[in-house]
């Protein structure tokens, strides 16, 4: 993986320590209906968009390591396949060295 990617990864990996963030303060306030706004996890550092979810969906999308939740056309195919499309967010896997560095980097190990 070059440097690029690395910092990249690593960017993305940043949001997604973020969202857990979110997801401690919406656990209590959770019911099955109840739609919380995440952060994109792009690599994009700049990146401020928001994305409605339920925490059931985050906790699918978290249930693996190598996975992250992007608005819509903000994947970027160099690190990364959409594996899900809605029209409010993509689901994304990371490929790779990429993969391997956010799974190292994982908040939940």
């Amino acid at each position: 993986m070059d440097a690029r990617e690395e910092r990249l990864a690593r960017n993305e990996s940043l949001f997604r320590d973020l969202n857990e963030q979110v997801e401690l303060v919406a656990k209590p306030l959770d019911s099955e209906a109840h739609v919380f706004a995440f952060f994109c996890e792009c690599s994009n550092i700049d990146c401020t968009l928001s994305m409605p979810m339920s925490l059931a969906v985050y906790e699918g999308v978290r249930a693996d390591p190598t996975t992250f939740v992007v608005a819509p056309g903000h994947d970027l195919p160099e690190i990364e396949e959409v594996v899900r499309r809605t029209p409010d967010y993509q689901i994304v896997r990371k490929d790779g060295d990429a993969a391997r560095l956010v799974a190292e980097e994982d908040p939940r190990g």
